[in-house]
This record gives structure tokens, sequence and C-alpha cells, in this order.
């Protein structure tokens, strides 16, 4: 019994979802048409509206501006005015350079007096510049803050009186033995030039003995003035204004080559080789050479005529064949 109970219950169950799924198919189809009842409407309603025209019609804008521009004078006026700006800033500009410039050369001296200038002053010499330099760096921060440009310059140029001295000892000493070996291997070049010469060699016969003397000459003279150069460099001391310059060594230096680097350069004469000797006519030679066989034919010469043959001579000259 309760199985059949059971049995009914879930057909019951089975009946009831049937007729809800029914249910909302048909709800679905009906409000299916609905919407394409309602689409249909919209559609023929549109269909019965008149269309409509569209017309552009243009109507003139006047634009009227209550503000006027900028005059003729008013627009020179404001070039002038950004002329000026600028000549200030330059002003501005170019006095702050040379502001600079003296502050950084009375640090830049002062450090170069304590390292690589140290040997090309004497003591005395460097404490005064050095309280010379510490004055115009007090003299930046207090009266000189702001100065004009010229007032700057002045003071850079009375620094470099004395610095720029001291440089130079420092310049022609590093310079100074270079141009010395460069004059001194001119002069070793032209001496061994000499001696070849002196030897008879070929590569230089062609020189003329003015071309010689010129050459001996001038080695002499400027071996002189080498050897005045190299005791005055020997006898230079560090702290002085050099006795000679580097710009003095390459003076001699150059009058010398200008004298002599021509003439060891001169290069030999082109020799021409001999003319080639034109060809005389065939017919001449064949007559010249007919002449001397119908006379040695007519009157031979005693030196043609035959000599006695040595047997010992005739066998070597058999040898010599064989």
């Amino acid at each position: 019994e309760t199985s059949e109970v059971v049995k009914e219950e879930s057909n019951s169950n089975e009946n009831e979802a049937d007729l809800n799924a029914e249910k909302v198919e048909k709800t679905d189809s009906e409000e299916k048409m609905k919407v394409e009842n309602g689409a249909d409407e919209i559609i023929s309603e549109e269909k019965k509206k008149p269309k409509m025209k569209t017309k552009t019609v243009q109507n003139p804008l006047e634009v009227t501006s209550s503000k006027k521009g900028f005059s003729a004078k008013e627009l020179q006026e404001a070039w002038e005015r950004e002329n000026a700006m600028i000549s200030t800033d330059k002003l501005i500009k170019d006095r702050l350079m040379a502001k600079n410039a003296v502050e950084e050369y009375v640090y830049d001296m002062r450090d170069k007096l304590y390292t690589k200038l140290e040997k090309f002053v004497s003591e005395s010499d460097k404490d005064v510049y050095l309280s010379e330099l510490s004055k115009t760096e007090n003299w930046l921060y207090d009266e000189g803050e702001n100065c004009q440009k010229q007032v700057y310059i002045d003071k850079l140029v009375e620094l470099k009186k004395v610095g720029d001295r001291i440089m130079l000892r420092y310049n022609e000493n590093e310079g100074r033995q270079g141009v010395l070996n460069i004059l001194g291997s001119s002069l070793v070049h032209t001496r061994k030039v000499l001696d070849l010469i002196k030897n008879k060699d070929e590569k230089y016969d062609h020189l003329s003995e003015e071309d010689i003397k010129t050459l001996a000459e001038k080695d002499q003279e400027f071996q002189t003035v080498f050897n005045d150069f190299c005791n005055k460099a020997a006898s230079q001391k560090l702290h002085e204004d050099p006795l000679i310059t580097v710009a003095q060594i390459n003076l001699k230096r150059k009058e010398f080559e200008d004298k002599c680097y021509p003439i060891l350069n001169k290069p030999k004469p082109k020799v021409e080789p001999p003319p080639v000797p034109a060809e005389e006519p065939k017919e001449a030679k064949e007559g010249e050479n007919e002449a001397p066989m119908e006379s040695a034919d007519s009157n031979p010469a005693p030196e043609q005529q035959q000599a006695p043959v040595d047997p010992a001579a005739a066998d070597a000259t058999s040898m010599e064949l064989d």
C-alpha cells in the first residue's frame, strides 16, 4: 500500500511539472506576439507620418571689438623697453664674468705657488705675491662686491703682471731643452754631410765649391751660437727671468736650416743618355761593303797575308772548337 501511495504522489508531481512548463511556454509565446505586434504598430505609425523638409537659412553675423590694437608709438616704446632690459642683463652678466675671472685667478695662482711654480719664484717674492692675492680675495667680498666691469679687468691685469712672469719662467724651462736638442741635431746632420764630402762620397759630388764653403762656414758659426745657448741654459736659475728664450733658439735654428738645407737637399743634375745615331740608307751601306772587297782581291794588304801556322796553336784552336 505504501508503494502505491508513493507512485501516486510521483505521478501527481510529474503532472504538475508538465502543466507549469506548458504555462511558461504559453506565456513566452504571448509576450513574443505582443512585441511583434507592437513593432508592427510603430512601423505603421512612422509610415503614416509625413516627411519633414529641412531648409537652411544663413543670417549675417556682425562681430565688433571694443578693444583696439597697439599703435605704432606704443610698439616702438615696448621694443625700446625690451632692448633696454636685454642690455641691462648683458651688462650684469659681463660684470659677473669679470668678477669671477679675478676670483678664479686668485685661487689658481695660490695653488700653483705651492706646487709646480714653487721653484720659479724666490721666497720673498712669493710671500709678497701671496699677500696681494689674499688682499684681492678680501676685497672681492667687501668693497669689490658690486663694482663695474672695468674695475675687475684692471684688477686682473695688475695681478697678472707678477703672475705671468712666474709662468714664463716655468714655460721656458719646460721647452728650452727640447728646442736646443733640435738645433743640435741639425748641426750634427750638417757635420756628417761635410765628412762625407771630405771622403769624396758620390752622393754629394755634384755640390760646388761655393756650396761646400757655405756649409762649413755656417756650421762653424752656428756651432758657436749653440755652445753659447747651452752655457746660458746651464747657468740659468729657475727663480730668475730666462737668459735665452725658446723663441730665440727657434729663430736661430730656422736661420741655420734656411741657409744649409737647400744645399744639403740639392738634387743631382740629370745625366742625359747619348743620342742614338741615325741609321744610314741601306744602299749606301751595300756600296761601302762592296768597295773594300774589290780592293782586297786586287791588292791584298801585308797584314792580311796568311802567316805560318804554329802546330801547337792549331791543336789548341781545334780543341776550343771541339
